[in-house]
């Protein structure tokens, strides 16, 4: 092979560890193979070679690209999937109460920000999606129940919202805890 993939010396290290030694050296050589064939050695065209041309490396190769991130979307990318995820939440929120929904979501991403710059463990997008998916639920619950404003609205709405889905009980009371809503509204804390 001319010139070896960035990740080629990993590779061998990985199969060493991970695999009996005859199978790693066969992986590598029928490794080695594909690359030259396929003329790329970037981690997934080459999966997709894989599947095509030598579909036993596929288990391996897959293992190996996921253990070493290699297969990972960019930063970016994650961060506009995301993004896109958040937009179409706070939309299905009902108009009168979307505003805080948003601005929910935008503190959420500061919070984030911040445990990412003092070096603390920051809420994962994944958290941050349950959170606004709580609040969104909660806004069109009360919103089928004629609110059309935060103000209005009590633990008893909020107990009864919790009580829907026992099992997201957890979940949906972390996302509500963090929402701050107008002055007057949640009558009662909880």
């Amino acid at each position: 092979m001319p010139t070896p993939p960035f990740w080629w010396s990993d590779l061998a290290a990985h199969l060493a560890e991970h695999r009996h030694p005859i199978y790693a050296a066969d992986v590598v050589a029928t490794t080695a193979r594909l690359v030259l064939s396929a003329t790329t050695s970037e981690p997934r065209t080459l999966l997709a070679h894989a599947r095509n041309d030598a579909p036993e490396l596929v288990g391996a190769l897959t293992d190996f690209f996921r253990t070493h991130g290699y297969l990972d979307l960019p930063p970016g990318l994650v961060d506009q999937r995301a993004a896109a995820r958040r937009a179409r939440r706070i939309e299905a929120t009902p108009a009168a109460l979307r505003p805080q929904v948003a601005g929910f979501a935008d503190f959420l991403l500061q919070q984030r920000e911040q445990a990412q710059q003092l070096g603390l463990r920051p809420n994962q997008l994944k958290t941050i999606e349950i959170r606004v998916d709580a609040v969104r639920d909660l806004a069109i619950g009360l919103h089928t129940v004629g609110h059309a404003s935060w103000a209005g609205v009590t633990t008893t709405h909020l107990e009864s919202f919790l009580a829907l889905n026992p099992a997201r009980r957890a979940s949906r009371l972390a996302g509500l805890r963090q929402f701050e809503v107008p002055p007057g509204a949640w009558t009662a804390g909880f």
